[in-house]
């Protein structure tokens, strides 16, 4: 049977959504943060009981691991202050380490993910399923083995992931979901979830 680990990075809340530092106040960023973290978690521990995965959450920050503990959730230990792409390898070693046998990547700051968007990524047969996001940067990962490909998260990284693949020789395939793509990162995304998810717009003021 395939072990499957779902990881979700989490940095400092202090260093998050700096993009947004014009539009809310510092307080209004770290209210946002917490709120997008703790919904991700609870929207992907009934998924993960469905789908008979497990979670992980990849930081160095102390109230990530506070609230993953008291969920249940595993805890993989940053060594230091990693970039994206590094945390998640060091994820994907682990990963491995742990006996998984695939591992899927989802960022902590989606809006409105649908359990059925991340069911059909979890069971797509590929060895490398993509989800991009609106800019084509990479929203939700999934790669089997966990280490089946360098990671390249930054611009346009959804491309340089299926490149890794390409020249890999490995199966890929690009997913486009939107519920998987709507994160929070611009003014424009923050708009847009104000009105659609009531919670996100209670916290920004």
């Amino acid at each position: 049977m395939t072990r499957t680990l779902i990881v979700v990075p989490m940095k400092d809340l202090f260093a998050s959504k700096t993009r947004l530092a014009g539009t809310l106040s510092n307080s209004a960023r770290n209210k946002l943060v917490r709120l997008l973290y703790e919904k991700t978690l609870n929207f992907l521990i009934p998924i993960a009981a469905m789908e008979k995965v497990e979670i992980a959450v990849v930081t160095k920050c102390k109230y990530a691991k506070k609230i993953a503990e008291k969920l249940s959730i595993q805890i993989i230990e940053e060594p230091s202050n990693l970039g994206l792409s590094d945390a998640i390898l060091h994820s994907a070693i682990t990963a491995k380490a742990w006996g998984f046998d695939k591992l899927c990547v989802i960022p902590a700051d989606l809006a409105a993910p649908l359990a059925s968007d991340l069911i059909a990524m979890l069971n797509s047969k590929a060895a490398v399923t993509i989800c991009p996001s609106a800019d084509l940067g990479t929203n939700a990962l999934v790669v089997s083995p966990p280490d089946a490909i360098p990671f390249r998260y930054g611009s346009r990284s959804s491309l340089s992931h299926l490149h890794e693949a390409n020249e890999k020789g490995i199966r890929a395939r690009v997913m486009k979901l939107d519920s998987l793509s709507f994160d929070i990162d611009t003014n424009k995304c923050l708009a847009r979830a104000k009105r659609v998810v009531p919670e996100i717009a209670g916290v920004c003021v």
